[in-house]
């Protein structure tokens, strides 16, 4: 094979990308749901600092006049961390859904696409008695990622 008939990088991940148009939907859910988790988990870290900050600050340094003005009361802050680690793992867990999804979608429709090119190539390779080995090789990706 000459240098010049080979693919390239950006060539063969556009065929790749192109396979995921019929998922294009979970993938964008995926996408969504993982920023949004991330911004939960950032969060969970922000409210936990002025939690500190709500004790620490006003006694070490100064006193505030109108502490409602900079500060939550904490009880309101744990809430609103309680409703955003249960959503941080509900998003966690709906994001993974949807990547395996995706993952597992795209091992059949490769897999399709191969038996569909192996039914061209060679139908007689295919009624032999070693057909059993070739869909083994072609199919243990599947028996793998169980």
């Amino acid at each position: 094979m000459n240098k010049t008939n080979r693919r390239s990088a950006i060539q063969i991940m556009g065929q790749l990308i192109g396979l995921v148009k019929p998922l294009l939907i979970f993938m964008i859910a995926a996408i969504l749901l993982g920023t949004v988790g991330y911004l939960c988990a950032i969060f969970l870290t922000i409210l936990a600092g002025q939690v500190l900050a709500h004790g620490l600050i006003p006694q070490l340094f100064f006193r505030i006049r109108n502490p409602r003005l900079v500060f939550m009361p904490v009880k309101t802050i744990l809430t609103i961390m309680i409703v955003i680690a249960l959503l941080r793992g509900i998003l966690h867990y709906l994001e993974q859904y949807c990547n395996h999804y995706i993952a597992f979608r795209l091992l059949a429709i490769i897999r399709h696409k191969v038996f569909e090119a192996l039914q061209k190539l060679c139908p007689a390779k295919l009624e032999s008695r070693d057909k059993g080995n070739l869909i083994s090789i072609i199919t243990t990706d599947i028996d793998n990622m169980k």
